[in-house]
């Protein structure tokens, strides 16, 4: 706990990215990915394997942007940076001790812009956005969310829970929104773009049971994926009471 709190005040990010939440999200996230190296493994490698074989597949590659890089825990980063003229790792918070190649830049942003609105503006309409940080990478090659489409509702739904701006009956449908703008986004850029993200999400209780099986893709209105596998997101031992998460992860082309 101490490292954890010194990585808190030590690192710097945004203001909405700390006050959202975003900064303890990726402290966590190190940290669980340490315990669950060894569970988490066949997902990292399996994610890294499709990122090099798109970019292998759209060489020769100018610009390639990674939307979600985090921790590049799931990111090949030495060798992409090696496959194209500039890799841009793009997440809400740059976490400490990264090393990067000569040419990696690691921008931070929110890639959704409802994060930062709620920060500025308290209560956004997300319904009527009509505007995508994702414009900007329009020149770029080719585009990588990795791992990042289920996890762009968390937090927001979390801040307008917190000011009493959201009821459970709605969250559904807000979670989906801003799950299906992500898509729309990748799509209005006109860059080829690799969605690797959830297929299917199930949770398990401590004897094993099936709890739910949600299917994360028909929320998302894709088609079936290109690849899947298992990531065992809350392994047996790291969860509540011996509850499991376990999501099917897939890969779609998007252009």
């Amino acid at each position: 706990m101490i490292f954890e709190a010194l990585e808190y005040v030590t690192t710097p990010c945004p203001r909405w990215a700390r006050k959202l939440g975003y900064l303890s999200e990726v402290i966590a996230i190190r940290h669980r990915g340490r315990r669950c190296r060894l569970d988490w493994a066949d997902h990292l490698d399996n994610t890294k394997a499709a990122i090099l074989a798109e970019a292998d597949a759209r060489a020769p590659l100018g610009d390639v942007v990674i939307l979600g890089a985090g921790l590049c825990l799931d990111v090949p980063v030495a060798d992409l940076a090696k496959r194209c003229d500039r890799l841009i790792l793009v997440d809400a918070v740059r976490p400490r001790g990264l090393t990067l190649p000569a040419n990696v830049e690691y921008r931070v942003m929110d890639v959704h812009g409802v994060s930062e609105a709620l920060f500025n503006d308290g209560d956004p309409n997300i319904w009527a956005r009509n505007t995508s940080p994702l414009q900007q990478f329009g020149d770029a090659s080719l585009i990588v969310s990795a791992n990042l489409v289920s996890q762009l509702p968390i937090l927001p739904l979390r801040a307008l829970r917190r000011r009493g701006l959201t009821q459970p009956m709605f969250e559904h449908g807000i979670s989906g929104k801003i799950m299906r703008d992500h898509i729309a986004d990748l799509k209005k850029t006109g860059v080829p773009a690799l969605l690797i993200g959830e297929n299917r999400r199930r949770r398990y209780d401590g004897q094993g049971a099936l709890v739910s099986d949600e299917n994360m893709a028909a929320q998302l209105l894709l088609p079936q994926p290109v690849k899947t596998w298992i990531w065992p997101i809350v392994p047996a031992g790291e969860g509540r009471a011996g509850e499991r998460l376990e999501a099917e992860v897939g890969t779609w082309i998007l252009q």
